[in-house]
């Protein structure tokens, strides 16, 4: 061989070798539809979040963005095809309080809740609003506390499941105030709602009940916020009517499935994070009395945490099951 066709062999050689090695260039994400599936039914504040951030992120990303409610179970019916889909941050879960506190409840999940499922970002927080049937005779916290007082278990509070705030709120209401509720659970809100307008529960803890108590359907009693809200500023906090240190407020959070690429999740969170923040969104969070939230998976992931460890306590104090 001689040098000319040598030194042609050598520069075809170099010319081929990174094309033989090169790895193929990561496609971006997202390239197809996402779905979102709702731990809650069509209708309620979980629902409206989803679609309102699904459609700025359908904007976003010019990729649909579909919502499937799978409501039921404590939020076990949603979460469980989320745990086991493909980590590939293509099927994501927006969910509240029960999935951290399902572990708590149960003796067996079908999936690992620590495991199988990632943190991603916080969509809103929302205080709930103590509102009383218009026919039950009270208009204060301390004139409910009398009346459970004066017959115990008599007073029913609804809630749209076990270990929902909703729940969680009255079961904190009655040990700070040493007196004996029945919970009525139901299958979300709608279902409350009118029992509690035709008045076969007394009272309810809830964060969609601001369009009824504006409208005159419920009375309002207290809002279970640190503070009082802006949008009710005549409503006095549950704390300041005589139950010192008295707070809840209902989270909702989205989750991808456990091993999804941390990039992905970064991206999901910073993305979220932009439009629940933005300024044309405040009103339509204020409309149904929330806060916005967003943040980084750490961030999230540390506030479960902490969440986890305090309603826990009162779950094992007051023996909570599901």
């Amino acid at each position: 061989m001689n040098r000319t066709t040598l030194l042609s062999a050598a520069l075809a050689a170099a010319v081929a070798m990174p094309l033989a090695t090169a790895a193929p260039a990561p496609e971006p994400w997202p390239a197809k539809p996402v779905h979102i599936i709702v731990a809650y039914p069509p209708g309620g504040a979980t629902d409206i979040q989803a679609r309102v951030v699904g459609k700025r992120l359908s904007e976003k990303w010019q990729q649909p963005v579909i919502i499937e409610n799978k409501p039921g179970g404590n939020t076990i019916i949603a979460t469980d095809p989320v745990a086991k889909a493909e980590p590939d941050g293509y099927t994501l879960l927006l969910t509240a309080m029960p999935l951290a506190l399902n572990p708590l409840l149960m003796d067996k999940l079908p999936y690992d809740t620590a495991k199988d499922l990632a943190p991603v970002t916080i969509l809103t927080t929302i205080s709930n609003i103590l509102v009383a049937a218009p026919d039950f005779g009270v208009k204060n916290v301390q004139e409910l506390i009398a009346k459970a007082k004066a017959d115990p278990g008599a007073v029913s509070f609804a809630s749209t499941g076990v270990a929902t705030s909703t729940h969680l709120s009255g079961e904190l209401f009655s040990s700070l105030a040493g007196v004996k509720m029945t919970h009525v659970p139901y299958k979300g809100s709608a279902a409350a709602h009118q029992d509690l307008f035709a008045g076969r529960v007394q009272i309810m803890f809830d964060n969609g009940v601001l369009p009824f108590v504006k409208a005159g359907r419920v009375v309002p009693l207290g809002v279970t916020s640190a503070k009082r809200l802006p949008w009710l500023p005549d409503v006095p906090t549950v704390a300041e009517q005589g139950l010192p240190g008295y707070e809840v407020s209902a989270w909702y959070g989205i989750f991808a499935p456990g091993g999804t690429d941390p990039k992905i999740i970064e991206k999901l969170a910073a993305d979220i994070t932009g439009i629940v923040r933005s300024p044309e969104l405040q009103s339509q969070w204020e409309a149904i009395g929330a806060t916005a939230g967003g943040g980084t998976p750490e961030e999230f992931r540390s506030y479960l945490a902490k969440e986890t460890e305090r309603w826990g306590k009162l779950i094992k104090e007051q023996n909570i099951k599901y």
